[in-house]
């Protein structure tokens, strides 16, 4: 949030509403001073994910169930508002938000940037059973909220995943990427730039997304553009934070942690094994 207001147009108008699950009072407090604290015409709403809504869809280590909350967009946020910037929380903006929001959807459901930029999209066309290997990643999305609403794409999304089940391996993405098929606005690369990528400049003028794992708040992060990470973070009522590191044992844990199973995937995949003896 904080690098979207510092590199958004004068006298831009920015409305936050920001979906959370369990955020103690004090950090809601500290968030709502970094909007509201801004020279900006800002403000921020904070609408309450309950998770549970969808406790029996797949979820990961690093991708918890609140993750979800983007299919239900069109309740969550206010039934006036008919546009909406989706973005994830391991972005940074050095880039005018506005020049985003200005564009032209050509009448479809929202804007995206295309996966095939980075990786074969093929293999998620194969695994869900797409009609075409468009496939986009969902840490930005430019929603017609009035046309996902018409056309209840939430349940829609929520439906694909429920039926899609195990092969369900991206979670959300996957899901919006089944309901929305052909329904979407393929953006420019510079939205939603992958950082994991050698061919990603520091200078590049982009919406930096800190892909996978480690994060830039993690103590075994070694990845690019962290200096802009804490660049932002220093302009906030958070500013000095940095990762329990002492000695490198903070990383030693991170990277230790990081390995070690994942109950639920861990139980897939002897499931699916087991499956397959019995076949």
């Amino acid at each position: 949030m904080r690098s979207i207001l510092d590199n958004a147009s004068t006298g831009a108008s920015l409305r936050f509403h920001l979906a959370t699950n369990d955020v103690p009072d004090a950090d809601r407090a500290i968030l709502a001073e970094v909007v509201e604290g801004s020279p900006q015409d800002a403000t921020i709403r904070f609408l309450t994910f309950e998770s549970d809504r969808v406790g029996h869809l797949q979820r990961s280590r690093r991708i918890t169930h609140t993750a979800y909350a983007r299919l239900f967009l069109g309740e969550l946020v206010p039934p006036t508002v008919d546009r909406v910037l989706y973005v994830d929380c391991d972005l940074v903006f050095e880039r005018d938000v506005e020049e985003l929001w200005a564009t032209d959807l050509m009448g479809n459901t929202l804007g995206a940037v295309d996966n095939r930029y980075w990786e074969d999209s093929s293999l998620h066309q194969h695994r869900l059973g797409l009609a075409a290997p468009e496939y986009f990643n969902s840490g930005v999305l430019l929603v017609d909220l009035k046309r996902w609403r018409s056309l209840d794409m939430g349940a829609r999304a929520l439906e694909f995943a429920e039926q899609t089940g195990e092969r369900l391996i991206l979670h959300d993405q996957d899901a919006l990427n089944g309901a929305l098929q052909g329904d979407w606005k393929h953006l420019p690369l510079h939205w939603n730039a992958w950082t994991i990528h050698r061919d990603l400049h520091e200078d590049s003028d982009a919406v930096f997304h800190f892909m996978g794992a480690p994060k830039p708040w993690h103590a075994d992060y070694s990845g690019r553009f962290a200096d802009e990470f804490y660049r932002y973070l220093d302009r906030t009522p958070y500013a000095g934070r940095r990762p329990w590191n002492p000695a490198g044992l903070g990383r030693a844990y991170r990277k230790v942690g990081r390995r070690a199973p994942f109950l639920p995937s861990a139980v897939r995949m002897l499931r699916a094994r087991l499956s397959g003896s019995h076949s």
